[in-house]
């Protein structure tokens, strides 16, 4: 890519560079994975059994509708941005820099306050960071090449939420969730730094002659504009991968409480299969995810996107049924299964859908679904965990709220018959 183009020109990338492209993604899953366990502990203490679930909901919705606002916003002004550090760097290292801190903050927090407060400058910072940088693929990755870059997004991607949410699963055995809470976030920071160093001649500005540099307000404007409800195929895409992350987010968003009530595990046991159970999920996402890009590339996009749904809703439902951790081992096997092959293939049939002059903005639109995709499956299963919990049957509750993926899923399945990509294999 040359400085003065007018156009990006896209050569292949080494594998070493497409690895380092994605390494932010581990860093930023990690965090947000720990930030998981360690808010189910937190929020139980603020609020008790009764209401835990309504009020775990809340907060991570509250959060989703920052990151809504932010993250298009930084995508956009991304897209615009002109400098000697590129287009989307200066946003990824003040971003990931500032999550840091507020992990930080998170993880101090002895008030459901100050709790509240962190997480939401958690999100503020995060999704600065996060907007830009999910640009780097439509960026620089030629066509050929996003199937494989897609595999590693999501491969990489779900290797983070399980690094994460391992590491914070030590405080199960310790009582010390805090502590591998900040480490998460210093990861996520040296992944940041990686990754822009990267593509260190790669993210260099666009000339748009005559295209005036927008400021904040103009920039939301934009982003929001009603020109979207044009891309229909870029909606339905967006409506899908919200629906279908839904599915595996009751049950990653409850894992806590499904394996100290449902299992009945507690103490060093609960920790060994918190994090057996990720190592498992990890398992499955490696086996599903490069073999659900490459088969992508050949088959199309949403047959995969359908075989993943199959394999999701059998994993989910041999998951809620399990009366033991080792007879709940398999259900979650087969629930990352299906859930590699779909990140794998998400990702490059999404960048197939949008404009790519435009990559910062429709990327950023499109994470939306990612931002509010867990909340509101851990708010509409924090219902029915809640009523379940009042009655008395705690320990069927987890299983209730995570049988409701599968009707998340369902629900996907039926908004990828409108999607039709404008380029590649969909």
């Amino acid at each position: 890519m040359q400085a003065g183009s007018s156009t990006p020109s896209r050569v292949p990338l080494g594998r070493g560079r497409l690895l380092g492209i994605s390494a932010y993604w581990f860093g930023i899953s990690a965090m947000w994975g720990a930030v998981g366990i360690f808010g189910q502990q937190q929020v139980e203490v603020v609020a008790g059994s009764d209401t835990r679930g309504v009020l775990l909901g809340v907060v991570a919705l509250t959060g989703g509708v920052v990151a809504i606002i932010v993250q298009p916003l930084a995508g956009a002004l991304s897209d615009q941005a002109r400098g000697r550090w590129g287009r989307r760097a200066p946003w990824i290292v003040v971003g990931a820099t500032l999550s840091a801190v507020f992990v930080v903050a998170v993880a101090s927090a002895s008030s459901a306050i100050a709790l509240v407060g962190g997480l939401l400058l958690l999100q503020c910072s995060a999704n600065t960071a996060q907007g830009p940088y999910q640009a780097y693929v439509p960026d620089l990755v030629p066509e050929s090449q996003v199937g494989t870059a897609s595999g590693l997004v999501g491969l990489i991607r779900l290797m983070g939420v399980i690094g994460g949410t391992a590491l914070v699963s030590i405080g199960a055995r310790t009582g010390d969730y805090a502590t591998p809470l900040v480490i998460a976030g210093a990861i996520q920071l040296v992944m940041a730094t990686v990754s822009v160093a990267s593509v260190r001649g790669l993210d260099v500005p666009v000339d748009r002659p005559g295209v005036a540099r927008p400021g904040a307000v103009d920039a939301l404007r934009r982003v929001f504009g009603r020109d979207v409800l044009q891309e229909r195929s870029f909606l339905a895409m967006t409506a899908t991968r919200f629906l279908f992350l839904m599915g595996p987010a009751v049950f990653v968003g409850f894992s806590l409480y499904y394996v100290r009530d449902a299992l009945g595990q507690s103490g060093a046991a609960l920790g060994e299969w918190l994090t057996i159970g990720t190592i498992t999920v990890g398992l499955g996402t490696l086996l599903g995810t490069l073999p659900g890009a490459r088969l992508s590339d050949r088959l199309g996009r949403k047959v995969v996107i359908r075989v993943a749904a199959l394999l999701a809703v059998l994993g989910i439902v041999l998951t809620a049924l399990a009366p033991t951790p080792p007879l709940a081992i398999p259900g979650i096997l087969v629930l990352g299964l299906g859930s590699g092959a779909y990140i794998a293939v998400d990702w490059a049939l999404m960048t197939e859908t949008i404009p790519t002059e435009q990559a910062g903005r429709y990327m950023g639109l499109a994470n939306i679904a990612n931002s509010i995709a867990t909340p509101m499956a851990v708010l509409l299963g924090g219902f029915l965990l809640d009523e379940v919990t009042r009655t008395g049957a705690a320990d069927m509750a987890p299983r209730v709220a995570t049988l409701l993926g599968v009707v998340f899923i369902g629900g996907a399945l039926v908004t990828l018959r409108w999607v039709h990509p404008r380029r590649g294999t969909g």
